[in-house]
């Protein structure tokens, strides 16, 4: 029997409408406070014609933050803001995920909130430009080298994130530990210099990564935990020394922990940015596939086409959308119906407001 793209699908308990998930997408429209949009609702919810609906990577405390206008879930006021996306979301008939991140040495001063630094495994900076309202693109800061504290913070940090987006009316939680971000930055050789029990040999250096899982589902539980992972990924100024032993590890980390679902980045894709094909991009799948036992979600550069060629080899689960999302509001159905899709207008990508954010019409609404 053939997998559609369009078929209904299990994901542990929840039923979900099709086998397509809106991937999570930095969009920086958050207001004072790192309170989500007024208008992030409104986005999200017409976009909830997916089955599952990923939102952009959140703050899971003040010195997570590392972009601008990006939104936190570790205050009420912003725990309360959430609720209504949630709400749009599911009145949309889609499942809704918070996505939870903490950027590290992804940042730069002047994007933090006061009395805040940048933290990651190693003081080492990230060879990558950071924007910032005030001054423009700017270096990566110079993190400070966390502590043990510290590290044990950061991981009650997530577990309470979690459980604020769970209040708030999440079905679930996914760690962003993809993208060289700080869990990504533990686990990778290059970023990670730690010569204590949180860096050095592998097993040292995912520990961080198995902690704050552990933390996670105990917190909110593991049929409402999933992880992100973007294996052979160097975004962010990050490399492994064994990158296929590290994505072993890695997704046997999730399967022990018995997690909701795996969510792989193809390494076609390097950030948001499609670099090409690579011949790891089915490798990492298989990878995947034989060592997970549950759902398994991929991005990176599907079309409808070649999704249904993974999902019918068995490949994968549900495949998850990013940009075609943005200007696409409708996107299931314009794909179902074999009709063109819109061009986002990059320009207004990460510009604050409403504009190249939740004004893209349906195909239906235009005139």
């Amino acid at each position: 029997m053939t997998v559609s793209l369009f078929d209904a699908a299990k994901l542990g308990e929840w039923t979900l409408a099709n086998r397509m998930v809106m991937a999570p997408m930095t969009r920086s429209r958050a207001g004072k406070g790192w309170v989500p949009s007024v208008h992030a609702a409104q986005y999200y919810g017409q976009r909830a014609s997916a089955g599952l609906v990923i939102t952009e990577a959140t703050q899971v405390c003040r010195d997570a933050t590392g972009y601008s206008r990006t939104p936190g879930v570790w205050s009420s006021e912003q725990t309360e803001a959430w609720r209504a996306v949630a709400a749009a979301i599911h009145e949309g008939g889609a499942k809704a995920v918070m996505q939870l991140w903490h950027t590290g040495r992804m940042s730069h001063p002047l994007n933090l909130p006061e009395g805040c630094e940048a933290l990651a495994p190693s003081s080492i900076a990230a060879d990558m430009p950071m924007w910032t309202d005030q001054e423009g693109f700017q270096p990566c800061a110079t993190p400070r080298e966390m502590t043990a504290a510290d590290i044990e913070r950061v991981i009650r940090d997530f577990a309470t994130a979690a459980a604020n987006a769970i209040s708030a009316g999440f079905d679930g939680v996914e760690l962003h530990a993809a993208n060289g971000y700080l869990i990504d930055q533990f686990s990778n050789s290059a970023s990670n210099r730690r010569e204590d029990e949180w860096g050095g040999s592998l097993q040292n250096r995912v520990k961080f990564y198995g902690k704050v899982i552990e933390a996670v589902a105990s917190a909110v539980g593991k049929d409402r935990t999933g992880v992100r992972l973007s294996p052979y990924g160097t975004y962010g100024d990050v490399s492994d020394n064994n990158p296929k032993a590290l994505l072993e590890a890695q997704v046997d980390i999730a399967a022990t922990a018995d997690l909701a679902y795996l969510h792989i980045i193809r390494p076609m894709i390097s950030g948001a940015e499609d670099v090409g094909a690579t011949a790891k991009d089915r490798e990492v799948l298989e990878i995947a596939r034989r060592r997970f036992p549950n759902t398994l979600i991929a991005a990176g550069g599907y079309s409808k086409e070649s999704a249904t060629v993974d999902l019918n080899e068995g490949l994968i689960d549900l495949v998850a959308f990013g940009k075609p999302f943005i200007a696409n509001p409708d996107l299931p159905a314009r794909l179902k119906a074999g009709q063109p899709l819109s061009d986002f207008n990059g320009d207004l990508l990460y510009a604050p407001g409403p504009e190249g954010y939740s004004d893209y019409p349906a195909l239906n609404a235009q005139a």
